[in-house]
């Protein structure tokens, strides 16, 4: 079967909008966690997240395009444009029923939901806003992507907390496999909102921070969730297919596993027997010896999001699977960066594969780090030189006790690299 590679990246990011604005801050370690000022916050416990800022639709399409679209979907096809640029793919040289569009987010336009139910219930059901109606279902942000570039082939959305995005991705891999298609626009896109936010200060899991100005933010490890908003869109297609047409490639998708574990409502897999058996697959679908996990894998991008109990849950599993050089293992939590959000995982996957493409490795901490215990709770983050990369290991977990772990890899000797 023909390898899964990745052919473009769009991204818009709170740190940074653009592939390249957003590489910039990942080798630098740039958070885009700040003051919220786009909504008021006073009546809550925290006001920081991850916020995307100087994005502008028009900088994408014109407004006869974009003006009936919410944020989240602005975002996504400003994303999806991006990236196939990136890609070089012409669309109107192939048959587009064979171009699908996969999408993960975990809560859609949650702005449109709230201004059409209070509309609803200011002005009945008569009075209610028929215009927001359509932004208000999660696939609308996928069925905009399709409409903008005329795409007529598979149109899915998949909402799964915080491995939205992930399955997205693990969907499109099969549509592929399976010749369903020949080429795959996927990611995964949410937004930031004053009802979103102020359901998860209810629920008091946000990290308790009240920043004084617009300065980043650098939370504690284990203080509590700080959420965030963005877009990722991927190009994946066969191998064979990208070569064809002499498409730059990123990188393979070499494994990909999903698992489940029983859980409490709201809470995360606290035990990690799922997380560990969905890392230990990819692993071992991509062909790596677990004697030498050590050795073969470059680059380590975990799904730590400053909950204490994810997090520790998290070291309790890498610690199992790389037992020999515990103390010393360095990390990437990209969350720490960009916040918490349901299609966050599309934009850390373009992170591990700009890494793998320009050979310089992600900005890391000592794993300890993720216990949350003094002197490990505050953020050290080392800026690793240039240096040979072949393999990456992405891991992510969602309350409710969904788990993903996906292994990427530099494109095969001889092939168009980015």
């Amino acid at each position: 079967m023909s390898d899964i590679v990745i052919t473009g990246i769009g991204v818009i990011s709170p740190m940074g909008v653009g592939r390249e604005a957003f590489w910039d801050s990942c080798r630098k370690a740039r958070s885009g966690i700040q003051k919220i000022v786009n909504f008021e916050t006073r009546s809550f416990r925290s006001n920081i997240a991850g916020w995307v800022e100087n994005f502008n639709a028009k900088d994408y399409m014109p407004a006869r395009v974009y003006r009936r679209m919410s944020r989240v979907s602005r975002m996504a096809v400003a994303a999806s444009i991006e990236a196939l640029e990136d890609s070089k793919l012409a669309l109107d040289t192939i048959d587009k029923d064979r171009v699908g569009v996969i999408i993960g987010t975990a809560y859609g336009s949650s702005s449109h939901v709230e201004d059409f139910f209070v509309s609803l219930l200011k002005d009945g059901p008569r009075g209610a806003q028929p215009f927001l109606f359509p932004e208000t279902v999660p696939n609308a942000p996928a069925s905009h992507i399709s409409m903008v570039h005329g795409i007529t082939g598979p149109n899915t959305t998949f909402c799964q907390n915080d491995i939205s995005a992930e399955n997205a991705i693990l969907y499109a891999v099969n549509l592929l496999s399976q010749d369903i298609v020949d080429v795959v626009l996927v990611g995964g896109a949410d937004e930031l909102t004053a009802m979103q936010y102020g359901c998860y200060d209810a629920l008091g899991v946000l990290n308790k921070i009240k920043a004084e100005n617009d300065v980043p933010v650098t939370p504690v490890s284990g203080g509590g969730l700080v959420l965030g908003e963005g877009a990722g869109i991927l190009i994946m297609e066969k191998s064979d297919t990208a070569k064809n047409r002499q498409a730059p490639i990123y990188g393979t998708l070499k494994a990909g596993v999903n698992t489940g574990g029983t859980t409490s409502i709201g809470r995360y897999e606290v035990e990690g027997a799922q997380t560990f058996r969905a890392i230990s697959l990819a692993i071992e679908h991509a062909g790596i010896n677990r004697n030498e996990t050590e050795k073969q894998i470059d680059i380590i991008d975990v799904s730590a999001n400053f909950s204490s109990e994810l997090d520790r849950m998290e070291y309790d599993q890498l610690k199992k699977i790389f037992p020999k050089h515990i103390d010393n293992l360095m990390v990437t939590p990209l969350k720490y960066l960009m916040g918490n959000f349901g299609g966050a995982g599309a934009i850390r996957v373009a992170a591990v594969l700009l890494s793998l493409r320009r050979q310089l490795p992600l900005p890391s901490i000592n794993v300890c780090t993720l216990k949350g215990e003094p002197p490990y709770g505050t953020l050290n983050w080392h800026i690793p030189p240039a240096r040979k990369l072949q393999t990456a290991l992405m891991t992510s977990s969602t309350f409710g006790g969904g788990n993903c772990s996906l292994v990427f890899t530099c494109p095969p000797a001889g092939s168009n690299k980015k």
